[in-house]
């Protein structure tokens, strides 16, 4: 079947002003979308909130439900934060300035624009769009007029779109029971080590930057088709590394040399939107990477994480994963967080400042015993899951003819 193209804009009304007659009051209620609402991972809208129609009619964005957001400032963008709004408060929204609004036209569905979007491809191309300085780049309006689209026949939108959104629904379930995995480990460490906030046993307190031989940045090098599997934001989540999505880098024998990972490195995520992911750390472990069919990768890591390497004995990385993870260490972690231009931002001077209590040996190897019970567990998690998004970037890239 010859399927026919057309320019995005032709099929979608972007950034549609809000109608004359919105029928809404000053006090209506309405959905208000921060940047941060958004996740690049799930592609959904996680956390709106209600405010007033007359604290958001003027210096924000307007959509309704059935447009899609689309973050067109970097590095929003390239994290692949874009949604569809739906149950909106009385069917209306208002959210970032940040956010390219899509209206699909009659040709084509919503959840089609959506899928279209959130295709690496489609990303890659609209960053050599960019216009716009260093660090507040942002992808035009001509840019997405331009693009072409394959838009088939309604009744085969449908059907794709059934069969993807399916495969999604795999993988977000496959990433919700990781989740849930690791939520049980802050629960673990305090019953093992008490409340870290009083430190009820008394144990020594050093700052991070003692117990760290290293901080490193990662590298800024694009990603490509070839080279050594690169870990993003994407990958770093509290207490696991998850490979749904594993992009490679080309990189000169020294650079690859000085990024590569090792077991027992500590990674953080050190910018986002979203405060909650700022500081959030994973242990690197080589099995995981063995796991999803990388045996013997040199694995590196991007510019938007820090590297931790301990030095010494006196802490086992997997309990300072835990203890960062905790309700205390997030706390630590987020008032080390800067704010420039919506994004929060942590730097090694933040981390390395941390306090961080010292319990024995013996009882850090007690509770590293406990966290091997579920090893197994989210090891079979995290394959299924890779197996899933593998499932799902295939049938996507197939709907859109680039496979």
């Amino acid at each position: 079947m010859t399927v026919q193209m057309a320019r995005l804009g032709d099929i979608c009304e972007i950034n549609p002003r809000l109608p004359r007659d919105h029928g809404l009051k000053d006090d209506s209620e309405v959905s208000f979308v921060p940047m941060a609402a958004v996740s690049e991972v799930s592609g959904t809208i996680e956390s709106a909130t209600l405010r007033r129609y007359d604290e958001v009619k003027k210096g924000y964005t307007a959509f309704s439900d059935g447009d899609v957001l689309f973050a067109k400032i970097t590095p929003c963008m390239e994290n692949g934060k874009a949604a569809l709004a739906n149950g909106l408060a009385g069917g209306r929204g208002f959210g970032s300035t940040e956010f390219h609004v899509l209206r699909a036209r009659g040709s084509v569905l919503p959840e089609w624009i959506y899928y279209f979007v959130r295709r690496e491809p489609f990303r890659r191309e609209a960053k050599r769009n960019f216009t716009g300085t260093a660090g507040q780049q942002r992808v035009p309006t001509s840019f997405l007029q331009e693009t072409l689209v394959p838009v088939p026949p309604l009744e085969e939108q449908l059907r794709i779109v059934d069969l993807l959104a399916r495969a999604e629904g795999i993988v977000r379930l496959r990433r919700e029971a990781q989740q849930k995995a690791a939520e049980l480990i802050p629960a673990i460490f305090v019953d093992v080590f008490g409340d870290p906030t009083a430190n009820p046993k008394g144990w020594p307190v050093v700052s991070m930057g003692k117990l760290v031989g290293e901080f490193r940045y990662g590298t800024s090098q694009k990603s490509g088709p070839l080279g050594a599997p690169v870990l993003r934001i994407p990958n770093v989540v509290d207490g696991a590394i998850d490979l749904a999505e594993v992009k490679f880098v080309a990189l000169p024998q020294l650079e690859q040399k000085r990024l590569r990972l090792a077991d027992g490195d500590l990674l953080f995520v050190r910018t986002n939107g979203n405060p909650d992911f700022v500081g959030r750390c994973s242990v690197y472990d080589s099995r995981v990477l063995s796991a999803a069919g990388f045996d013997g990768a040199e694995c590196v890591y991007a510019s938007y994480l820090i590297r931790a390497r301990l030095a010494g004995s006196r802490v086992m990385p997997e309990y300072l994963q835990a203890y960062l993870t905790s309700h205390r260490g997030r706390q630590l972690l987020r008032e080390r967080a800067k704010t420039s231009a919506g994004q929060f931002n942590l730097n090694i001077d933040g981390l390395g400042s941390l306090p961080v209590p010292i319990p024995p040996q013996a009882l850090q190897e007690r509770f590293i015993e406990r966290l091997d019970r579920f090893a197994s567990i989210a090891s079979q998690h995290e394959s299924a899951g890779v197996a899933a998004a593998a499932l799902f970037g295939s049938l996507l890239g197939g709907a859109f003819g680039t496979n």
